[in-house]
This record gives C-alpha cells, structure tokens and sequence, in this order.
C-alpha cells in the first residue's frame, strides 16, 4: 500500500521509468539480433555523409554515412551494460568486504578501512586511463576499470550500517543465544540493508554511465567500430559547429538516462524511509 501511495502522489517516477523500459527493450532487441531499422550500426555508405534527417535515417548520418539511429541503439548496448555490471562489481566487492569489516572488527576492519582511504586517493581519471590502455581500450577494461572505482562508497556504506544495528537489540539477543556470524549476516542484517544497498546502487549507476561517457569522450573508450554514447558524443565533438545533432542525440540520451536513474534512487530512498504510524 505504501507503494501505491507513494506512486500516485509522485506520478513523475513514471515518466523516467517509461523511458527506462524503452531503452531496455530497445537494447535487448539488439542483444538477440532484432534489428528495429534497415541499417547496421557500422554499414558505411559514402554517398550519405553527414546527411540531415529523413525518410530513410531519421536521425540522418555520420561523418562514415552510417546511421545514426542504428548507432544510439547499438552504443546503448556498452552504456547500459557498464552500469549493471559496475553495480554488480560494486555490489560483490562492496558488501563483502564492508561485511567483513562491519562483523569482525579490529585488524580487519582497520585494513579494510585504510584500502578505501588509499584508492579514494587516487584520481579517477588516472585509474581509468592506465586501466583502459592496459586493455587496449577493450570492453573488458572499461568494465574493471570503471568498475574498480565504484565499489568504495558501498562498502563504506554496508559496514555503517552493520555496525549501527549490531547494537540492535535483536542482534544482540541473536548472539546471546549461540548464533554464528554467518546465520546472524544472512537472517538479520542482510535483510535489514538490503533496502538502503539497492538505493546506492540506483545511485552508482549513473555515475558509471558517465565515467564511460567521460573516458570516451577524452578518446580512451572503446577502439571503432565499436561504439557507445559517449564515443558518439566524442565523434560529433568534431562536428559541433556545422552538423550539432551528431553530438546532441548522444548528450540527450545520456542526459535522460542518468536523470531518470537519479529520480528513481530518490523515489527508492523515499519509500525506504520509516512512516510514522497515527494511532
């Protein structure tokens, strides 16, 4: 009930989730092969330059004459996919060692707490750069490099939490009573953060979209013909003062997606809030 009240009172989450939905589904009928156009994202065609809108490519070409709406779609492939499995880098690496820092303490909770202190040093930029030339611009580097940065403030964040409700009574009565660390992690405080773990990474997201957007737009995303968002919105950088749409219709698509995946953290953290209950 708490859920349908919170969407009739906030009717705007729809309009980022609709726009969410048709980006997946587009993205996924590209994974299985359904293409939705009569153009492959590298067919190059040298009569059709930088043409305008039409017809035939409704959001014209680019500077080889490919279509760029084939290009949205398939660069939808790399963007999305950095953010889930950043998420799921963030979310393996993050919990578990802001568990074993929360549960066991002392040494363990100090090594593990100095480890974030240091990468935090590091400048982002730095890591993603040796990370992406490492792997030759692969999409494999991109995902561990994007991935290997994300993962600090979950952790951070799951051993906050495990040490608050560690002084929670029903835990301290589920240790009482003989309880092991790993029943007492998966029976008590597991569902208990699982809530405030899904809204960080409703929240991670994002930002790896935009660190990949950020390293392909610097020239140290994917090699060609391969393609996401941000190396479409790197191409049409050169472009910006005589054909502006080539680095528009990535920018917007980047624009929404992040925004629409920030408006539904804030609706997530809103439900996840405690409601007081009128007697």
């Amino acid at each position: 009930m708490n859920f349908l009240h919170l969407i009739s009172k906030n009717k705007f989450i729809l309009i980022p989730s609709i726009f969410l939905f048709t980006i997946l589904i587009l993205v996924t009928c590209s994974y299985i092969g359904i293409n939705l156009g009569k153009y492959s994202f590298d067919a190059q065609d040298q009569d059709l330059i930088l043409q305008s809108p039409s017809i035939e490519h409704p959001l014209g070409t680019d500077q080889l004459g490919r279509d760029m709406l084939a290009r949205l779609i398939y660069g939808a492939r790399l963007s999305f996919l950095v953010a889930i499995v950043t998420a799921l880098i963030a979310f393996l690496i993050g919990v578990s060692l802001g568990t074993i820092a929360g549960m066991f303490g002392g040494r363990l909770d100090f090594l593990i707490s100095r480890t974030i202190d240091i990468i935090y040093s590091l400048p982002d930029l730095l890591v993603l750069s040796i990370i992406g030339l490492t792997f030759n611009r692969s999409t494999t580097g991109i995902l561990f490099a994007i991935g290997l940065i994300s993962w600090m403030d979950l952790a951070r964040l799951t051993r906050a939490e495990i040490l608050k409700l560690k002084q929670q009574e029903f835990i301290l009565s589920a240790v009482a009573i003989g309880l092991n660390k790993r029943r007492i992690f998966l029976q008590h405080l597991l569902p208990n953060i699982l809530n405030v773990i899904l809204v960080s990474i409703t929240f991670i997201m994002p930002r790896a979209i935009i660190a990949e957007s950020t390293l392909s737009f610097l020239g140290l995303g994917l090699s060609p013909p391969s393609c996401s968002w941000g190396t479409l919105a790197s191409d049409g950088w050169q472009f910006l003062n005589t054909h502006t749409n080539l680095i528009l219709y990535p920018s917007i698509l980047i624009m929404l997606t992040v925004l629409s995946l920030n408006i539904i953290g804030d609706f997530l953290t809103e439900l996840n809030q405690p409601r007081k209950i009128y007697i």
